[in-house]
């Protein structure tokens, strides 16, 4: 590891994962001014709790790797005193960057519902006499993982294969063990030579042409399908090996998942890859117990949620299978950390049981055991929703699952390559497309998912709403956003309708960006650089909505789906040039800094 309106796809796939950083900033009374806080003890309970606490096709034959942009929510707040007011950050890939987190907190009332954090270095607000402190620290850089629209790079054409391939494989097989000496390798070799289907497993005894073992494995997540249509747990367990206690009761607990989740519609389609593509995603220990009859296969899981998706959405599933006991058994799960975006990621894959809940436009999937106090959340997240819908009323499913479980791995694995910021990232709207984005050229956005990290359901009931609205707020422009969409358009906006009800003294905002030059628009190489831009964005997209009214904003971030610069969308939708529009916005951050 897309969704949106019907009638709208961008051309090509959109933004990257978005996520929230977490903040909190009391805001101190007697000067009308959010204060920082540093983030309070975990309380016992939860949401609600008594004690709350605070993506060109590539060569012929060849997939390519999808990695769309992702984008990160920083965590930004102003609360008003006492009563903690909204936290966090935007959307943003994977999505998934921000500036490092630390939480900043403007006055009162501009405190968005708690998504994303300020950038590291983001000053919070404090009562006179009070030095600024700083909450979390967004991320400062983007996440690599795949958000939208960037095209993924092309592989080069699998070698051409000759009538000395099978001596030359047994060569290669001696060689390598030899000469390395290691089981991974030997596992390689065995299935690896060029990049056709024949090549998934090359032995004497294991037979992996389509009409064969290919036809064998497709039957076998054909039978998954129906176990999973049917909820009949023998069914799938009849796929699986028997002889691993631990993984029989994984999969147990995975069909027992995969029943709850409310489908309209699901299948397991075997997704044809090279074997060198797959190989490095073989457990050693696997391959040591079943040496050559064993492989990693790639499975899309084509899906839609029943009240949630208009279209398919396609996540990647890599079980490992091998050939055991005369036929073909699934006996593990591959692992590594470039493993496709979701891979690992879902609901379903909590290693824990979960709880459905859903009303008429909601479903939280959350942990068994937070279900009584997951009903506050899901409330928490109506209301978050019809803000959201208030803004951006069409041109999308108007529809949401978010995930919100206590298993950690669910959130962690959209930051394999940069594990030290899962901290900081309090919840991530991460676009799917109607086809695993690693696996193909150009997939078609489908829908938005939100994922909360399980660290932050702690958090005080105005930070998870400000995180709820301002993912939300992604979700709803994920069919319009590509990666041409700069990053103080996406972020801002997300940032605007989050903080739209809220009233910001001028103390707040001056305090919140400090000394923070207002020149020219940042870059989306400079934005996560500093925190304070997401304050700046804010006001760039509230500016620009108070200036030319709410749909012409509306309309500039459409815009980007045929544009890739500021000054062509400026001139189309507002009529003026950049230069123009960046004196209008440094016109405006003085008058609300007063």
């Amino acid at each position: 590891m897309t969704a949106g309106p019907a009638t709208v796809i961008p051309a090509q796939p959109g933004p990257p994962p978005a996520e929230s950083l977490p903040s909190a900033a009391p805001v101190a009374a007697a000067a009308g001014v959010p204060v920082a806080a540093p983030p309070p003890a975990p309380p016992a309970t939860w949401p609600g709790a008594a004690q709350p606490a605070q993506q060109p096709g590539p060569p012929s034959g060849v997939p390519q790797q999808y990695a769309p942009p992702q984008q990160f929510a920083p965590v930004q707040q102003f609360a008003p005193p006492q009563q903690y007011t909204p936290p966090q950050q935007p959307y943003g890939p994977p999505q998934q960057y921000g500036p490092p987190p630390q939480p900043y907190a403007p006055p009162q009332q501009f405190a968005p519902p708690g998504q994303y954090g300020p950038p590291p270095g983001f000053p919070q607000v404090g009562a006179p006499g009070q030095p600024a402190q700083f909450v979390h620290q967004p991320l400062t850089q983007t996440h690599p993982a795949p958000g939208y629209g960037w095209p993924p790079p092309h592989l080069p054409p699998p070698p051409r294969r000759s009538l000395l391939w099978p001596v030359l494989t047994t060569l290669l097989v001696v060689s390598m063990v030899l000469a390395l000496g290691g089981a991974a390798a030997a596992a390689l070799a065995l299935r690896g030579g060029g990049g056709g289907e024949t090549d998934l497993v090359s032995s004497t005894w294991v037979d992996m042409r389509s009409g064969v073992g290919g036809k064998a494995i497709e039957e076998l997540l054909g039978r998954h399908t129906e176990a999973v249509k049917k909820k009949d747990l023998n069914a799938w367990m009849a796929d699986v090996d028997q002889s691993d206690a631990a993984f029989v009761k994984r999969q147990k607990q995975l069909f027992d998942n995969l029943a709850k989740m409310p489908f309209a519609d699901i299948s397991f389609d075997r997704t044809r890859l090279p074997a060198r593509q797959l190989a490095k995603f073989l457990p050693t220990q696997l391959f040591d117990r079943y040496h050559a009859a064993v492989h990693v296969e790639a499975v899309t899981i084509r899906h839609r949620v029943e009240g949630v998706d208009s279209k398919t959405v396609a996540t990647p599933w890599m079980p490992v299978v091998a050939w055991t006991n005369g036929k073909w058994l699934i006996v593990g799960d591959a692992a590594g950390k470039d493993m496709p975006l979701g891979a690992n990621g879902q609901p379903w894959d909590s290693t824990g049981p979960v709880a459905v809940l859903r009303n008429d436009r909601i479903i939280a999937v959350v942990s068994a055991d937070d279900a009584q106090r997951g009903r506050n959340l899901l409330q928490m997240a109506e209301t978050s929703l019809k803000e959201v819908i208030e803004v951006r009323p069409s041109g999308w499913d108007g529809k949401v699952l978010f995930t919100a479980v206590q298993d950690k791995r669910i959130f962690d694995t959209y930051f394999a390559e940069s594990q030290e910021r899962v901290a900081q990232v309090a919840a991530i709207a991460v676009p799917f497309y109607n086809q695993v984005g690693d696996w193909a050229g150009s997939p078609a956005y489908s829908s938005t998912r939100v994922v909360f990290n399980p660290t932050q359901l702690t958090a005080q009931t105005e930070e998870l709403a400000h995180d709820l609205t301002h993912e939300f707020a992604h979700a709803a422009m994920g069919p319009v956003t590509t990666a041409r969409t700069p990053r103080w358009v996406v972020e801002g906006f997300a940032e605007y309708v989050a903080y739209k009800k809220d009233k910001v003294p001028a103390a707040g905002i001056r305090q919140a960006l400090g000394n923070l030059v207002i020149s020219t628009l940042p870059t989306d190489d400079q934005f996560y650089a500093e925190p304070r831009n997401y304050i700046a964005s804010w006001l760039a997209n509230r500016m620009i909505a108070e200036k030319y009214g709410q749909a012409k904003l509306i309309a500039f971030y459409e815009a980007f789906q045929n544009v890739s610069e500021v000054e062509s969308a400026a001139r189309e939708v507002l009529g003026v040039g950049v230069s123009t529009l960046e004196q209008q916005w440094r016109d405006y951050v003085a008058q609300q800094r007063g």
